[in-house]
């Protein structure tokens, strides 16, 4: 690293980005008071930053959305930025989420969220039932004891308004009816557009983005750097569109429409089904929405970056998104989101093990809303230095207000601006995040643990819950007892490595193309990372994509740890016997551990990885309060009271280097002793101060370095090395 970037960070135009706080515009916008704010940001190092219109329920934003007014506004911080010579981003959005046009979209039904019902009711033997079809998508009646389908040509008739239903059978029989739905626009439904509806997309870019392009196209790419595009998720448990039965049958070789009724139901049939379903609506998601802004933004020399809702858990990512972790792939800069000053949670892992997956250079996470006013200097710091652990590479502050007027300042808070009381300091907060992304950028994260997502495996089980959209503080509950073994399972493995400073990355099923396996290890092509161990966590169903590579990986030397069993079905019933038969093959070459033996996967790892830096005297590990949420789903989550204590440590490789981060996390100065191999003398440099200093005390074997690091409880220490 270059000593005089670390020493004067605010000098170097190219990190510029590495804080961009969303500006609210809360209030009556004068533009005289925003040229003054802007400048309140340039003299603290603050240069980049993204107007967020807030409504705040009535009490925040004055004025019109894309009006003249609005887009003068606009024009001012343009100006101000391309005189300045510093760069800004763009919110597509008034509130959030995005997608809506100022909720003007959802106006129209076609672009409304659609999405599917679930009725379910017995049918004594000897007993009549009628029902009219022309209310329902779908209707099926089914033998109670065997399950098989029975034929209702024979009880249908005609009617004056439609196809009526007669239905009296001598065997008991249940009927299932699945019906199509839209939430009316005034309860609920002007903030549910349609995600998977690519004429819907279309529609918001002509309605927002063209405006700004017609505008200010001139500044894309120089002035204008990125769009932020925030919040989007699926509402409802089970979203639908017309185009769904073609694609899925051009997709899956099968009609949806002749067992939709499985779609919430036990078994393994329904399961199947699911994982099919799902799959398609995440592809759907991700193509009809993430894919076309994009497209757009890349066409008019603009970046791409986004948020999803519910990051923390399988749960959240099968829910909300179909499969979260795919979406990444059409993001140019991958975003996670933050709420609340706990930290300890596993939303910016994923985030960032997405990104790495896809090869994304940068990764960004809104942070601090709902911290309160109470935050202070500390907590502001310490909380960036997680980010920055967990792979996060630009700061997205929630917010700077621009007025904290009346009701304004309970709007998500703290501010971090002017109104805030640790603002003063900000200059010197600035610098530190600064460092620490040109410490942690162009280069890849130096972990030796790959864990393979068993979101299919979750799918089998998972029923979803037709009572819940968003927007709750806990709920629905995991129905299947596999289902939250699997989610929370997950979540005590990836905390308790990170608690004994084993790092890892996440491969999930869409990006298994991005890997391969070579000499007993599993290389990502697009960063070179390289993992020695390879963790299948409760891996009932692997695609067999990935079970090939987890045959070539043990076969070379790799080391496979199965949690609870060993992978059996691949996502489809043609995929079965390819999985089998790989896995009879490799079996004594994996691991297999209950996952009530999680808390030993150090022990279980062993020599297996080779460690190039350690602590060996002192505090060598966290203690996480929050090791798994409980069996229901969480809207949003806001993570205060999680918390972290101890010592971790996290390393990246860029330009030859070895650059690891230490960080205290407690709340007095550790000292501890660390075993740094490198063939040169490491250098210790310091996030805050910037200062920067070779070792002076230590000792030294070969190629291994002996040393004491005196850490502070706030900001964190940087050990350079040679690779």
């Amino acid at each position: 690293m270059d000593r005089e970037i670390w020493k004067k960070p605010e000098l170097v135009k190219s990190l510029d980005e590495a804080q961009c706080p969303l500006w609210f515009w809360n209030d009556k916008l004068e533009n005289e008071e925003l040229v003054r704010q802007l400048r309140l940001m340039s003299e603290v190092g603050v240069k980049s930053c993204n107007p967020h219109a807030r409504t705040n329920g009535g009490e925040g934003f004055i004025g019109g959305y894309l009006d003249d007014e609005w887009f003068d506004h606009i024009k001012t911080v343009v100006d101000y930025k391309k005189a300045a010579g510093e760069p800004m981003w763009l919110y597509d959005e008034i509130d959030w989420p995005a997608g809506t046009c100022g909720r003007s979209l959802t106006k129209n039904e076609d672009f409304r969220e659609h999405y599917l019902v679930f009725e379910t009711h017995e049918i004594p033997a000897g007993s009549v039932f009628k029902a009219q079809r022309m209310f329902a998508l779908a209707l099926y009646i089914v033998d109670k004891e065997s399950g098989s389908l029975i034929d209702l040509a024979p009880y249908e008739e005609n009617y004056m308004f439609g196809p009526e239903l007669c239905f009296k059978s001598g065997r008991d029989a249940v009927c299932h009816i699945v019906r199509e739905q839209i939430r009316s626009y005034d309860n609920g439904g002007d903030e549910e557009i349609s995600y998977i509806n690519r004429e819907a997309t279309e529609a918001f870019l002509e309605s927002t983005y063209e405006l700004y392009a017609e505008r200010y196209g001139d500044c894309f790419g120089d002035t204008i750097t990125t769009v932020f595009n925030d919040e989007t998720r699926m509402s409802h448990a089970f979203v639908w569109d017309k185009r769904i039965p073609e694609l899925f049958k051009e997709t899956y070789g099968y009609d949806i429409m002749e067992c939709l009724y499985l779609l919430p139901l036990e078994g393994e049939r329904a399961g199947r089904l699911r994982i099919d379903y799902y799959n398609l609506i995440a592809e759907m998601y991700g193509k009809n929405y993430f894919a076309v802004i994009r497209n757009w933004c890349n066409e008019h020399d603009l970046k791409l970056f986004a948020h999803l809702l519910g990051e923390e858990s399988i749960y959240g990512h099968a829910r909300y998104s179909g499969d979260y972790l795919r979406q990444y792939r059409y993001m140019d800069v991958a975003g996670a989101d933050h709420l609340g000053k706990g930290i300890g949670s596993l939303n910016i892992k994923f985030a960032a093990s997405a990104a790495h997956s896809y090869g994304k250079e940068r990764t960004a996470v809104e942070v601090f809303a709902g911290c309160g006013w109470d935050m202070t200097y500390e907590e502001y710091i310490r909380m960036i230095t997680w980010m920055f652990q967990m792979g996060m590479q630009t700061i997205i502050n929630h917010g700077f207000f621009y007025s904290d007027r009346g009701e304004r300042k309970n709007d998500w808070p703290p501010s971090q601006f002017f109104q805030w009381k640790g603002f003063d300091r900000m200059a010197e907060a600035n610098r530190m995040t600064r460092r620490l992304h040109y410490a942690l950028t162009d280069g890849y994260n130096d972990a030796h643990i790959l864990i393979f997502h068993p979101l299919d495996s979750f799918l089998l089980d998972y029923q979803p819950d037709n009572l819940f959209t968003h927007a709750f503080i806990s709920g629905p509950v995991l129905r299947s007892e596999r289902a939250r073994r699997i989610d929370q399972g997950e979540q005590i493995l990836m905390n308790t490595l990170l608690c004994e400073n084993l790092d890892f990355e996440v491969l999930h099923r869409d990006a298994c193309e991005n890997f391969a396996a070579e000499k007993g290890t599993i290389e990502n092509r697009h960063t070179g990372q390289r993992f020695s161990v390879l963790i299948l966590p409760y891996c009932k169903v692997l695609p067999l994509s990935a079970a090939r590579i987890v045959r070539d990986f043990a076969i070379g030397g790799g080391h496979v740890i199965c949690v609870e069993e060993i992978p059996e079905m691949g996502v489809s019933a043609a995929e079965d016997t390819g999985v089998q038969e790989i896995f009879s093959e490799i079996r004594d070459r994996c691991t297999v551990i209950p996952g009530d033996e999680i808390g030993k996967i150090a022990d279980i790892i062993g020599d297996a990885i080779v460690r190039d830096v350690e602590i060996i005297n002192g505090t060598k590990r966290t203690i996480n309060n929050h090791m798994s949420y409980g069996d229901y789903l969480i809207d949003p989550y806001v993570h205060t009271g999680e918390d972290i204590t101890g010592v971790m440590f996290n390393t990246y490789v860029a330009d030859d280097e070895r650059r690891t981060l230490f960080m205290n996390y407690g709340k007095v100065t550790e000292e501890i002793r660390v075993r740094v191999r490198s063939l040169t003398k490491p250098v210790i440099c310091d996030t805050l101060s910037g200062e920067v200093r070779e070792i002076s005390d230590f000792t030294v074997d070969g190629d291994e370095w002996f040393f004491d690091l005196t850490l502070p409880h706030t900001h964190g220490i940087v050990v350079v090395a040679d690779k």
